[in-house]
């Protein structure tokens, strides 16, 4: 009896140790099986965050592209010839779809109220604003911050009639050191080729009365300057996203 039970306690414990692999095994498929599946929805879950900021992005993107393109050009039937273009909409448009990103936001808030409100010149609008300006800047070129008598204004009048307009840009290399002619003829040249940004830098040595008659003209174009460079970084930004959503 007592040889029988000691004999099917070793086949007991032989079982024992042949089942215990096999479960282990078992246990071992599990859990590779779980890393597998939470492998999976880690990866759909971050495809389906992609393809949403993707959207976003070019939302963003289009939004962007429409804004820049007014400021630009203005709209395809405007309200009036050289008037401000109204960018309100666009400007709206562009907050919506970029509601979910602070960089938007902080782009947006450098847009003057100005430019929100009342809208923003096109280019070519300030350019022909500025034949105005440079006409009656070369009128009184020789009036100072402190003004003039009437003789004085005379002779600067006169003055202007005898100085050329000249379309070659001057290569002084001290721009303080120019003369209100050639201050005027260099930003009117930089207008023609669309460089508004170095227009403002010659129109900005301006002092006295030509600085006062330009001094509107100056606010418009940084105006528009500042809300481009908003519209262009956010372009640049939502570009960025965009691509970085590509699988």
């Amino acid at each position: 009896m007592h040889e029988r039970d000691s004999q099917t306690n070793r086949q007991a414990e032989r079982q024992t140790t042949v089942n215990r692999p096999r479960n282990g095994n078992i246990d071992c498929n599990r859990r590779n099986v779980l890393v597998v599946r939470d492998s999976v929805v880690v990866w759909f879950l971050g495809r389906a965050e992609r393809q949403r900021s993707g959207q976003l992005a070019r939302e963003l993107w289009v939004t962007c592209r429409t804004l820049l393109s007014v400021i630009t050009h203005g709209h395809p039937v405007p309200a009036a010839k050289d008037r401000p273009t109204s960018i309100r909409a666009e400007l709206n448009a562009v907050r919506d779809a970029g509601s979910e990103y602070p960089i938007v936001h902080v782009a947006l808030s450098t847009v003057s109220e100005q430019a929100i409100n009342r809208g923003v010149y096109t280019p070519d609008a300030l350019r022909r604003r500025f034949d105005g300006v440079r006409r009656v800047a070369r009128r009184v070129a020789m009036i100072d911050e402190s003004g003039g008598t009437m003789a004085r204004y005379i002779l600067s009048y006169l003055q202007s009639l005898f100085v050329l307009r000249s379309t070659l840009a001057s290569d002084a290399d001290d721009v303080s050191e120019m003369s209100v002619f050639a201050l005027l003829d260099n930003a009117a040249n930089c207008l023609k080729y669309g460089d508004i940004e170095q227009a403002v830098r010659y129109v900005n040595q301006l002092v006295g009365e030509p600085r006062r008659v330009a001094s509107e003209w100056l606010d418009e174009a940084r105006s528009l300057m500042e809300t481009r460079q908003a519209a262009e970084l956010i372009l640049a930004f939502a570009s960025a996203n965009g691509l970085g959503s590509l699988d």
